[in-house]
């Protein structure tokens, strides 16, 4: 144990010993300037009196690569570059190469030459930090940028800057030898040429996605929840009822539906029922076979709902291009359309969860044997993608043509400063007044966003050149600190808003709402209907300010790509891709705003569905469609009026007849104990005149509801023969024939 603890000692004494070697960059010549940027490098300046033609320059090792890369050496006097030897026989251990670089003849001058020495090295990236001091009329901003002289040596009075711009920076190998290793070509012998390797689609090492993209989720045809006005809803809703599905399972619309109902502008409708259900469908109904039936459709769809949330949450903030893909067997009726419905109705609820509509595309797969579902798989960029978007290509969703430019700064310190080895020193990049004012922020999009309150906030202008980088503000007014926030990179002559403290002054009651309005009519086949609807958001904001002084307050809202706003406050800014609405509060004032945006979606719709025909009735209001469309669809509309009016009148007939027939069993009760009462008889001739009267107004009712029916049924007929009878231009047809021609 001694001779090992002796051994220790011994080595450890050696290495003290030992000749150290410098980590940066060392020669006679003097540092005279130091640039340190935020990609991790630094430029630095040296100038010297070079004697006898040789300048000796002890470089790290593993620094050669990026030294080599980027030295000049320039003739102070004439301004021209010098070209320098580098002899390859090196000195010492390896650690540190000793270059010595010989200057021509010409450059020597009385046995001197006045050398400018440039180079850029790695170095650590330097972190700016910001104060602002608010006053009445403007605040006045305070930059440090904080430097680490890390590189092993002192700098003694020198002129220290910092920068930062959108310059790449990387290494590269410039000091080893490189030796090409080149073909040998012979005649008189034959090769044998071996084939490539062969591509097979069951081959093991790719995983089961055709394109080697995960897979994000899969879900059954019965694992999808189709929306409200869906053809296949009402065949959801119809378990084990053959009223009007197709041998395919699609909707028939020949078939005689339920009389449908108006949606009211609060979005509920007022359902129209039949004034008598057979006997037959009450039974079918009550069949425990049929509710079985229900309850596992609902467990699917429930399944299906799961996953989608679950991958929901994770492709919220993902970068990557969502791919949809519809499956469909080829031996079923209109396969293409349905594997398109599937796709468009999943797209739909990723849109409903926040996935941006840019980022997500369709693909059908039409086969036969095909099972019918729906794949999700997450793709990244492609070459052409990548190519679409240097050109700008219109079509690329990955291409962000509206994303900010990086601005370059440059900052430094008016007088040379010394900076031990080993130590951080701060540069001061600005100190002036500026524009500026206490404000309020309402951002409850951020990670550490609020949403009933809005944050008190510092506006303020950047005075310099430059490109101010993200970094801490601390705040201070009336000589006291009031807060401290983060800003995010601010452009030359550009305001920001940084909050900094949450005094719960302004609160916002915020509302969300959603509805689809028909944009375009694409096909129309068998009452069903492939139409494009503006799925629009709306986002109302009740503000109050409790404050006694007047406040503004500024509104973040970021509009996702495939987004388009429609609705908001008329003054606003841009930073990023988010929106900063303007809005001004009077002392103790509340004031509503609303906020509105849309994105185009792809519905199947059912024309007898009530959600359909609210959508119909908006659509003919609008300036879109022809007149000769228009017409149609009114005529449409006025039959769907009547049969929700006889419906209702129906409806009523209904409760009027449940209530006689409530007050007859009443009557009949009271007769009946009527007559064990001997003394009765005056009472018991009321009651049955009472009888009487009601079964009268029985009759007549049971009449109004026969006259109903068939009134219900003859409309009903002419509102699927004006269905039958409405025409669509095909816009998928003109599509296409617009892209033959091209």
């Amino acid at each position: 144990m001694k001779k090992v603890l002796a051994g220790l000692l011994m080595a450890a004494a050696c290495a003290a010993c030992a000749p150290k070697h410098a980590t940066f960059v060392n020669t006679d010549v003097a540092l005279g300037r130091v640039v340190v940027y935020r990609n991790g490098v630094a430029f630095y300046e040296r100038r010297a009196i070079v004697t006898n033609g040789m300048l000796t320059v002890s470089v790290p090792r593993d620094r050669v690569d990026d030294f080599l890369k980027s030295l000049t050496v320039i003739d102070a006097i004439s301004g021209k570059a010098l070209p320098v030897s580098i002899p390859r026989s090196q000195e010492g251990n390896g650690t540190n190469l000793t270059m010595r670089l010989e200057l021509p003849p010409e450059a020597i001058k009385n046995g001197k030459a006045e050398v400018v020495l440039t180079y850029v090295t790695e170095s650590p990236s330097w972190k700016p930090s910001y104060r602002v001091a608010v006053g009445d009329k403007d605040v006045m901003l305070e930059g440090w940028a904080i430097v680490d002289n890390t590189s092993g040596e002192d700098w003694n009075k020198v002129m220290v800057g910092v920068g930062s711009s959108s310059a790449l920076s990387f290494k590269y190998d410039l000091w080893s030898v490189r030796q090409v290793q080149r073909e040998t070509l012979q005649t008189d012998e034959k090769f044998a040429i071996a084939p490539p390797t062969g591509i097979s689609p069951y081959g093991g090492t790719k995983p089961s996605d055709p394109n080697g993209e995960p897979m994000l989720a899969e879900l059954g045809d019965d694992e999808i929840r189709r929306p409200e006005g869906h053809p296949e809803d009402a065949k959801s809703a119809r378990v084990g009822m053959n009223d009007s599905l197709d041998a395919d399972g699609g909707f028939d619309g020949s078939a005689v539906q339920p009389a449908p109902s108006v949606q009211s502008s609060t979005g509920a409708g007022r359902s129209a029922h039949v004034a008598k259900k057979p006997a037959s469908v009450s039974a079918v109904k009550a069949d425990p076979r049929n509710q079985e039936q229900r309850e596992q459709r609902d467990h699917r769809i429930a399944t299906g709902d799961q996953k989608m949330k679950s991958i929901s949450q994770g492709l919220v903030h993902s970068d990557k291009t969502i791919v949809i893909e519809g499956f469909a067997d080829a031996n079923k009726n209109d396969a293409q359309r349905r594997a398109n419905d599937r796709a468009n109705i999943v797209r739909n609820q990723l849109i409903d969860a926040g996935v941006a509509p840019a980022r997500i595309k369709i693909v059908t797969h039409v086969d036969a044997g095909n099972a019918e579902r729906v794949r999700l798989r997450a793709e990244a960029a492609t070459p052409s993608d990548n190519a679409a978007a240097k050109l700008g290509g219109k079509d690329n969703v990955t291409a962000d043509l509206t994303a900010q430019p990086v601005g370059e700064s440059h900052f430094a310190n008016p007088m040379p400063m010394t900076v031990p080895k080993g130590s951080s020193a701060m540069v001061s990049m600005v100190r002036a007044h500026t524009d500026g004012e206490v404000v309020y922020l309402y951002d409850a999009e951020s990670e550490r966003g609020n949403e009933h309150f809005a944050f008190r906030a510092v506006r303020f202008r950047n005075p310099t050149d430059s490109t101010l980088e993200t970094g801490p503000v601390t705040v201070y007014g009336n000589e006291r600190f009031i807060g401290e926030g983060l800003t995010e990179p601010i452009p030359p002559k550009a305001s920001a808003v940084v909050p900094y403290a949450l005094d719960r002054q302004i609160v916002i009651e915020r509302a969300e709402t959603e509805d689809n309005k028909l944009s375009r009519l694409v096909t129309l086949q068998r009452g069903v209907l492939t139409a494009e609807v503006q799925h629009i958001r709306h986002e109302k904001l009740t503000i109050t300010n409790r404050l006694p002084q007047v406040a503004k307050v500024y509104l973040r809202h970021t509009v996702n790509k495939g987004w388009k706003l429609l609705e908001a406050p008329p003054a606003f800014e841009r930073i990023g891709d988010a929106h900063l609405f303007e809005v001004d509060l009077k002392a103790g004032e509340t004031k509503d705003v609303e906020i509105s945006e849309a994105t185009p979606m792809e519905r199947t719709l059912d024309l007898n569905a009530d959600v359909t025909m609210g959508m119909m009735k908006i659509y003919v209001q609008s300036a879109i469609g022809t007149p000769e469309l228009k017409a149609q669809l009114e005529k449409l509309l006025t039959i769907h009026k009547q049969l929700v009016d006889l419906s209702e009148e129906q409806t009523s007939v209904h409760r009027r007849l449940d209530e006689y027939r409530e007050r007859m069993d009443e009557l009949h009760n009271q007769i009946f104990t009527l007559q064990a009462v001997k003394t009765g008889n005056d009472l018991m001739s009321h009651l049955k005149d009472k009888m009487k009267d009601i079964s009268e107004r029985v009759q007549k009712a049971t009449i109004q509801l026969v006259d109903f029916e068939e009134k219900i049924m003859q409309t009903r007929v002419q509102f699927q023969d004006a269905i039958a009878e409405l025409t669509l231009p095909d816009v998928t047809q003109a599509a296409a024939t617009v892209t033959s021609k091209r």
